[in-house]
C-alpha cells in the first residue's frame, strides 16, 4: 500500500482534486492499493510499502506550517516528494527554502548521477510540469539526478531510497511514479 500524504490547505478542498486524486489514479492503475492522509494527522501503518508526498497550489504555503520528519523518523523505504513535498524533505533535512518561480513545461536534464539512478535511468533529458514559486537548496545528503536552467528538479538522499521532484509528474511524466511503486513495492 502506497501511503499518499495531502500537504494542501484544508480550507480549499478543490485541491485535493488537482495535486492527491491524480496521483492516487495513477498509482491504482498500476494495480496498487492507496491510503489517503493529511500530512499534519498522518500515522505509517505497517503494510505501507512507500510514501508520496503531495503538491499543491502556487500560491498555496500551508504545508510551509507542518513537518515531516516526526512521521518519517526511522522509515528506510522508499519516499517520493512532488514540489511543495520535495521542498519539505529538503527543507527539514539541512536545505532552505528559497524563491524560485517556475510555471509551465521546463526542459530537465539528467546529471551523470541521474543517468545512473533507478528511477531516472534511460532518460537524458525531459520536458516536465512545474508549477511552484519556492525551491529548497540541497544539504550534503542529497544528490541531484536532475536540473532545469533554473534549480534542481530531482534529487535523491544518500543513504535512503527518498526522492524528491519540483515538477508535476501527475499531469505529465507518469513514468516517475509507476517506477516509484516499482521501487516501494520491490523493496519492501
Amino acid at each position: 500500500m502506497i501511503l499518499i500524504l495531502d500537504s494542501t490547505n484544508p480550507d480549499l478542498p478543490v485541491l485535493i482534486d488537482e495535486f492527491v486524486s491524480p496521483i492516487s489514479r495513477i498509482v491504482h492503475r498500476f494495480g496498487h492499493e492507496t491510503h489517503s492522509a493529511r500530512i499534519e494527522s498522518a500515522t505509517i501503518h505497517p503494510s505501507c510499502t512507500g510514501i508520496i508526498i503531495c503538491g499543491t497550489a502556487l500560491a498555496d504555503t500551508w504545508y510551509r506550517k507542518h513537518h515531516l520528519m516526526p512521521l518519517l523518523n526511522g522509515w528506510t523505504c522508499p519516499v517520493l516528494g512532488i514540489c511543495a513535498g520535495m521542498q519539505m524533505l529538503l527543507s527539514e533535512t539541512g536545505g532552505e527554502i528559497v524563491p524560485c518561480t517556475e510555471i509551465g513545461m521546463t526542459p530537465i536534464y539528467l546529471t551523470e548521477m541521474g543517468r545512473k539512478d533507478i528511477l531516472m535511468n534511460g532518460k537524458e533529458e525531459f520536458s516536465g510540469y512545474a508549477l511552484h514559486q519556492y525551491t529548497a537548496t540541497l544539504s550534503s545528503v542529497w544528490i541531484p539526478l536532475a536540473v532545469s536552467d533554473s534549480t534542481v528538479q530531482v534529487v535523491k538522499h544518500s543513504t535512503h531510497p527518498w526522492y524528491g521532484v519540483l515538477f508535476h509528474p501527475e499531469v505529465r511524466n507518469e513514468w516517475i511514479i509507476e517506477r516509484f511503486v516499482t521501487l516501494s513495492v520491490s523493496s519492501h
